[in-house]
């Protein structure tokens, strides 16, 4: 006899803490030049915490010369987060900003490059993002 293991629900689903749903989520913004915007993202990048991140990023876009998007404490970011992402790609390319990622993590990295991402400009630090994007 095979015993199947429950289907995976959530991220939660095995956390010792029962009321943990993801990891806290945050959004911080940075201006670490002349013009450029930082957005320092933590957390999860799932359905509830996407509409955050493109609101901040959309608002970083309105007057910036440059963005930049450290995604180096993201923890997790589902389907719904991975298109959030292509939206702040294209917002930016839409409004002409250079926009580079940073990415710290080999799973997110992955997943940006093999998903047809082709114009995500992903960087492994900030120093990195900042000098492509001038």
């Amino acid at each position: 006899m095979k015993i199947r293991k429950p289907p995976r629900l959530s991220r939660a689903f095995g956390r010792s803490s029962p009321g943990a749903l993801c990891d806290p989520f945050s959004v911080t913004t940075m201006f670490p030049g002349d013009r450029c915007v930082l957005l320092v993202v933590a957390g999860d990048i799932d359905l509830a915490t996407v509409a955050i991140l493109v609101e901040c990023a959309e608002s970083a876009l309105r007057g910036a010369g440059a963005l930049v998007v450290d995604l180096g404490g993201v923890t997790f970011c589902s389907g719904a987060g991975l298109r959030a992402l292509h939206r702040v790609q294209r917002r930016a390319d839409e409004a002409a900003v250079p926009l580079a990622w940073v990415v710290r993590t080999a799973a997110l990295w992955r997943l940006l490059r093999e998903t047809g991402a082709a114009g995500f400009s992903c960087h492994r630090d900030r120093a990195a993002a900042l000098a492509a994007v001038g």
